[in-house]
C-alpha cells in the first residue's frame, strides 16, 4: 500500500505531487498546513499530496519513470537524479538530520554516551527497533554497517526489529514492541508519543543533509510557490522545529 499524505486546500484548484524521502515527512506536512493559509497559498490554490519513501526508495521510483513536481530527498540522492536529467540541477539544502535514540515520552534513556555504553544498552535490551537495510533508507544502511562495526549487528539480530522508513521505526516504539528505536531525529519527532532521549556517540554518528528540488521540467507557478515557501524562512523555521540542524 503506497504511504500518502493530502494537505487540502479549500479552493481546490489542483494538487501539487510531492515524492519525499519520509526524513522530512514531519517538516514538509506542517510546511504544507502552514502553506496552505498563507495569501500565497490561498492564491495558489492547490492541495498538496505527498509519497512517502526512503531516499533509496525515492531515487528508485523516479528512475523507474515516475514523475513528481517536487522531489524531496537526501541531498546526495537529488544529486544522483540531477546527473541524469530527472530533477532539476538547483536543489535547496533544507537541514541537516542526526541519529538519534527515541523512546517513549517520559521514559528514563539508557547512557549511550560512548561507543561501549551504547553497545551494551543494546544488548541489555529487550527489543529495538531500526531501519531495513534493504529498504533503501539512509540511517537503515549507515546502522547496519556501523552495528558491524562495533561487533553488535549479528549478536542483537533476534531482538533487532527491521521496518522500512524511520517513521514506521518509531511507530514499533510508540505502540510498545521495541523499548528504544534508533533513526534520524527528524523521524522520531514525527510519531505521536515518542522523543529524542539520546544522541548516538559522536564516534558512532552519522549526519545527513537533505534537500529539495523541483521536477526536470521545473516547477509550475502553484508548485514553486510551494517551494518557495519551504525553503523560505518560514519554512526553515518549520525545518528547525521539526529536529533539523541549519544546513
Amino acid at each position: 500500500m503506497s504511504d500518502e499524505t493530502l494537505i487540502e486546500n479549500p479552493v481546490s484548484k489542483g494538487v501539487i505531487g510531492v515524492l519525499s524521502a519520509s526524513a522530512q515527512r514531519a517538516a514538509l506536512t506542517a510546511c504544507a498546513g502552514a502553506f496552505v493559509n498563507t495569501p500565497a497559498g490561498r492564491e495558489c490554490g492547490c492541495s498538496i499530496r505527498f509519497h512517502w519513501a526512503t531516499s533509496g526508495a525515492v531515487t528508485q521510483r523516479m528512475k523507474s519513470g515516475e514523475q513528481y513536481d517536487i522531489v524531496a530527498a537526501s541531498l546526495a540522492a537529488l544529486e544522483d537524479l540531477a546527473s541524469q536529467s530527472l530533477v532539476s540541477s538547483s536543489a535547496h539544502k533544507v537541514g541537516i538530520s542526526r541519529i538519534a535514540l527515541g523512546m517513549r515520552k517520559g521514559e528514563s534513556p539508557p547512557d549511550i554516551s560512548t561507543p561501549e555504553n551504547f553497545r551494551q544498552a543494546l544488548f541489555q535490551a529487550r527489543a529495538y527497533s531500526r531501519g531495513d537495510p534493504a529498504g533503501g533508507g539512509t540511517a537503515g544502511q549507515f546502522l547496519a554497517s556501523m552495528l558491524a562495526r562495533i561487533g553488535a549487528l549479528e549478536e542483537t539480530q533476534a531482538k533487532s526489529i527491521l521496518r522500512v522508513g524511520g517513521y514506521n521505526v518509531m511507530k514499533e516504539v510508540a505502540e510498545g514492541r521495541a523499548d528504544f528505536g534508533l533513526t534520524q531525529s527528524t523521524e522520531i519527532v514525527a510519531v505521536d508519543g515518542v522523543e529524542i532521549s539520546a544522541w548516538l556517540p559522536e564516534d558512532l554518528q552519522m549526519e545527513t543533509v537533505y534537500a529539495i528540488a523541483s521536477g526536470a521540467d521545473g516547477a509550475f507557478p502553484e508548485a514553486q510557490s510551494f517551494l518557495n515557501f519551504v525553503t523560505g524562512p518560514a519554512g526553515r523555521q518549520i525545518y528547525g522545529a521539526a529536529g533539523f540542524a541549519h544546513a
